[in-house]
């Protein structure tokens, strides 16, 4: 405070506009020392003087000046751009110090003066910043295609396919061109000159619309809503007694084409100007990020924070990784060694793994399994195998805790009855530790829920939608409801009625549900409040208990940056298992691509079903799914590391793998026919178990 106050003192008006004149001057700024560092002195000392009155008008006034000089001539110079040949420009850098530095002086003004007496809004919209966005816009809309779909992940997700949905149909039930979409081996095209040019009026943007007014407005319009359904909840409890006919009783009709919409009301953010541009050009956004993925941390930090619908699966993983190795570092627990034995996997590792053995800081750590009378030394590999043999141990239904949803014998969701298992609500907070684990190590596991199930890791609301993957016949019969005049049909109240073990049970749907009798008008409020009790409240301890454990290791806040298709494939990788890919991501060893031995190799493989190309890849790399980057993002004991052939000796040997490198050693056998043979024995034998050959 008492150097503030001697600046104020000894700072002539010369002095001060000397300074703005330097901040506003020609240079990059980015460096980390040098002319970086004295633009950034610069900006701090003319923060520091806003705090006087006399300085702040004098501040102001001079980079308000500049603000619209810059305006001015970078909309003029951004009409004559070309995409491919924009001439690097220092104007921009310029742009974005004095935005920045502006509202840092606007901030601490605000200490003193009221947001009315600040006027920020008046002086932007003299500097004519608007018509600066505009121009921004259009430039933008400028940039056709900036293809950044480079990974088979983000093929799928950007075609809106449901992972799930992909692997219960087979990549047969697919368009030829679709398939040929998944299975391209297509690259990342780095943006243009024009969009990098464009860089700090981007991050210009975000400084000055960074979203944080209208989450505040969309957090306090939740809350009212909360407290509104609270009170009609009351008086629904009151007036329980009273026939279902009286106006008290019924739900306010929502329109139908809302009951059973996927998509949910715009907030106040996705309306605002913020979230529109979020929105409009999430491609070069997305474009950007990927070639500096830094950006999510710093200047793009608002669209990650608010809208991070909008970035790309792969964008947002990799901020999702970072930030796991970043809590990684800070743990410094000693590597947790299991013992399991492979018939008694679950049991064993929930005894060794559970809240009372292990914290989730100690979590964290490295894993090392040894199979009791086994000879495998885990390097990788028996890590990678232990989490697909536990993987499908969660789903026994001889422990009751998950039932198939759909008719599906791969979907799951909480069994509503799991209490018969008198651990269950352990056992679910130990799979979530599981679970989370395997997300925090890079691991794909075979375990695949329901939408509603995933929407619950991320703390979304479950929808009536949701119904239909979980029980698709009694959503029908919802669906049969809504379309038609259920008066003098249907005899329903709201409640629920479940035969637990040869008991009837009754769960009213709202305060005195039992009592309130199901009509046309309050039809759409049943639907949603059974949809909710069905995916929801039926298994909510369950959920609790599961959501505990998961976020034991990986936190909430980095979960919800995905959507539930994004989590099913963090999870569990791809649905399919594509040769081409990992043809692709493949490296020899003695061998070529030309090899007759590697060719019959490929066609054997390529002729396999899907289940024996899962038994393969378990073979070859320990597990049997796929990253969610392809193939090129197969991990090995020192990291990332791709598939490799080597060429091994005596054609009546059986092929041979080590899973800890991803690594096939390959007998150079004297015929397809004989491949053939030995790659199907030794894979249907070996996809499972560990041993020294």
């Amino acid at each position: 405070e008492k150097i503030h106050k001697e600046l104020h003192a000894v700072l002539s008006q010369q002095s001060v506009l000397a300074l703005c004149r330097f901040l506003c001057q020609a240079g990059s700024g980015h460096g980390s020392n040098g002319e970086g560092d004295c633009f950034h002195m610069a900006a701090e000392i003319l923060v520091a003087l806003a705090a006087s009155q006399a300085h702040l008008e004098m501040v102001r006034a001079e980079l308000m000046r500049v603000l619209a000089s810059l305006v001015t001539d970078i909309e003029a110079a951004l009409a004559k751009c070309e995409a491919t040949t924009a001439e690097p420009s220092t104007m921009e850098t310029r742009f974005l110090r004095v935005v920045r530095t502006l509202a840092e002086v606007f901030k601490e003004a605000s200490k003193s003066q009221t947001e009315k007496d600040l006027n920020v809004a008046g002086f932007l919209e003299e500097a004519r910043v608007e018509t600066l966005w505009t121009a921004l816009d259009q430039t933008l809309e400028r940039l056709d295609d900036t293809e950044v779909n480079a990974t088979p992940a983000q093929r799928l997700l950007s075609q809106g396919f449901v992972p799930s949905a992909v692997r219960a149909e087979g990549s047969s039930r697919l368009s030829a061109a679709t398939s040929a979409t998944l299975a391209s081996n297509v690259q990342a095209i780095p943006p243009k000159p024009l969009l990098n040019r464009l860089l700090p009026l981007m991050e210009a943007f975000f400084v000055l619309h960074n979203g944080n007014i209208e989450a505040e407005q969309d957090r306090k319009d939740k809350d009212e809503k909360k407290k509104n359904k609270a009170e009609r909840d009351g008086t629904a409890a009151a007036a329980a007694g009273v026939a279902s006919a009286t106006p008290s009783n019924r739900a306010s009709p929502l329109p139908k084409r809302e009951v059973f919409a996927e998509v949910a009301e715009a907030s106040v953010v996705e309306r605002s100007r913020f979230g529109q541009f979020c929105k409009k050009h999430r491609r070069p956004l997305n474009a950007l990020v990927k070639q500096t993925p830094g950006l999510l941390a710093k200047s793009f930090e608002p669209l990650l924070r608010h809208m991070p619908q909008c970035l790309d699966f792969d964008n947002k993983r990799g901020y999702f990784r970072s930030q796991l190795r970043s809590r990684r570092l800070e743990s410094r627990y000693e590597t947790i060694r299991l013992r399991v034995r492979r018939g008694e996997i679950f049991m064993d590792s929930y005894h060794q793994l559970k809240k009372e053995k292990r914290t989730g800081e100690e979590m964290r750590a490295k894993i090392q399994v040894q199979f009791q009378g086994e000879e495998g030394i885990d390097a990788g590999g028996v890590g990678k195998e232990w989490y697909s043999a536990l993987a499908k141990e969660i789903f026994n239904p001889n422990y009751a805790l998950f039932v198939q949803a759909g008719g599906k014998a791969c979907t799951y969701h909480p069994n509503p009855m799991s209490y018969v298992n008198r651990d269950h609500l352990q056992f679910f907070q130990f799979i979530g530790r599981v679970i989370g684990k395997a997300i925090h190590d890079g691991h794909n596991v075979e375990a695949f829920f329901t939408r509603g199930f995933y929407k619950h890791m991320l703390g979304r609301k479950v929808i009536p939608a949701d119904l239909e993957a979980f029980d698709p016949e009694y959503f029908s019969n919802l669906k049969w409801m809504l379309d038609h005049d259920i008066t003098d049909i249907v005899e329903l109240t709201f409640s629920a009625e479940s035969d637990e073990l040869g008991q009837q049970k009754i769960v009213d749907l709202k305060p005195g549900g039992r009592d309130m009798k199901v009509t046309n008008e309050n039809k759409h409020e049943y639907i949603q409040l059974m949809s909710e009790h069905k995916m929801t409240n039926s298994v909510r301890q369950q959920i609790e208990h599961f959501l505990k454990g998961l976020h034991e290791i990986v936190p909430a806040e980095l979960l919800s940056l995905f959507d539930d298709k994004e989590l099913e494939l963090l999870i569990s990788g791809l649905p399919d298992i594509d040769i081409e890919d990992l043809k692709a991501n493949t490296e020899y060893h003695s061998y070529t691509p030309q090899s007759e031995q590697v060719q019959w190799f490929w066609k054997v493989l390529s002729e396999f079903t899907q289940e024996q190309r899962a038994w393969f890849l378990q073979f070859a790399t320990g597990t049997s799914r796929v990253p969610v980057e392809g193939f090129k993002g197969l991990v090995g004991m020192r990291g990332p590391q791709k598939f490799s052939i080597h060429r091994a000796f005596g054609g009546d040997r059986l092929p041979s793998a080590h899973t800890c490198f991803n690594q096939l050693d390959l007998p150079d056998y004297p015929s397809e026919e004989v491949l053939r043979e030995k790659l199907v024995q030794a894979v249907s034998e070996g996809h499972e178990g560990f041993g020294f050959a």
